[in-house]
């Protein structure tokens, strides 16, 4: 018994003593990855390699930290299985800071080669677009975008299948961006409208057929650009991150439609529309005499607060709307 305590014991000595020596022979190399988008999404859970030396994988800030020999000076930072290339610092090379506590910043983002197709693809478009418009035949166009994607070829690494397989991305998302561009466009342009309807032409619309009929069709026009927008706005969503396999895109498009169809809807056309039915009962006759005078005023108070609020709402959806739609295009 105590030969086999006396083993143990010295056993626990030794492996002790192995990790205080391995520890003393080792030092943590910190960084932390940070996407040219800005977005935090982009950075997480990432494997990260050390060449020749170890693999990490980053937190939810793109924090990573990985041990490395404590003579090492410089390390090459390589993203594992990962879309994304590595920016900045060139070629990944780091210099170990002598501060261990410091966090070494790896900026990340889309590759050059891919810049470089999409801008391409985008131009063989736009020199189909030009041909067509000028009434070249489909043959001699053809003919041309061949010729143009085969000088790319020579003149860069660019494989035609990867240009052709951009090209027709490119086309996707033109067609896609301009059905989402209009039904958004036309929901504003209609909010705008109704907004407007109410300012000039409900005061008039308790005694005024014509005026009323004015007020109806603003608030008709509406409502069906809002049930074309309520009932395409989720498979807009999953097509924004389909075609430009974009979070941040993804993102921008949903707070929009959301703002537009909840806050900006429900908080303020949505009264509007009750305002109409109001503005009716008592065009027709609906109301008491007695009680005429006071339910008109109280009518058009709240027409012109909301009318208010509306106003301001319709300028921050106009700037959002605007905002998403030439993160798309470009």
């Amino acid at each position: 018994m105590k030969v086999y305590i006396t083993n143990s014991f010295l056993f626990l000595l030794v492996f002790m003593q192995s990790i205080l020596c391995l520890a003393q022979q080792t030092q943590i190399f910190r960084g932390r990855l940070v996407h040219i988008n800005g977005l935090d999404s982009l950075v997480q859970n990432i494997q990260i390699r050390l060449l020749d030396l170890g693999t990490g994988t980053s937190g939810t800030d793109g924090v990573f930290a990985i041990a490395i020999p404590k003579d090492i000076n410089e390390v090459t930072v390589e993203l594992v299985n990962n879309e994304s290339t590595i920016i900045y610092p060139r070629e990944g090379k780091i210099s170990v800071p002598k501060n261990v506590d410091i966090l070494v910043e790896v900026i990340i983002g889309e590759s050059t080669m891919n810049i470089l197709t999409k801008a391409i693809a985008r131009s063989n478009n736009e020199i189909k677009a030009n041909l067509e418009q000028i009434g070249i035949n489909q043959g001699d166009i053809e003919e041309t975008l061949n010729a143009f994607r085969n000088d790319i070829q020579s003149l860069t690494d660019i494989k035609i299948s990867d240009l052709k397989k951009e090209i027709d991305l490119e086309d996707k998302q033109s067609s896609f961006y301009q059905e989402m561009s209009i039904t958004l466009l036309n929901y504003i342009n209609e909010a705008k409208d109704i907004k407007d309807a109410f300012k000039f032409v409900s005061r008039h619309a308790f005694d005024d057929q014509q005026a009323l009929l004015l007020l109806t069709d603003a608030v008709n026009n509406y409502n069906v650009a809002y049930e074309e927008l309520n009932k395409e706005h989720s498979t807009y969503e999953v097509e924004i991150q389909k075609l430009w396999q974009s979070e941040r895109r993804t993102s921008e498009a949903r707070e929009v439609f959301n703002y537009a169809l909840g806050e900006l809807h429900s908080s303020n056309i949505f009264v509007l529309n009750l305002k109409l039915e109001d503005i009716n009962n008592y065009f027709h006759g609906k109301i008491k005499s007695s009680e005429k005078k006071q339910i008109k005023e109280s009518i058009l108070r709240e027409i012109d607060q909301t009318e208010f609020q509306l106003d301001r709402r319709l300028a921050e959806l106009d700037k959002r709307a605007l905002v998403l739609l030439a993160n798309l295009r470009n």
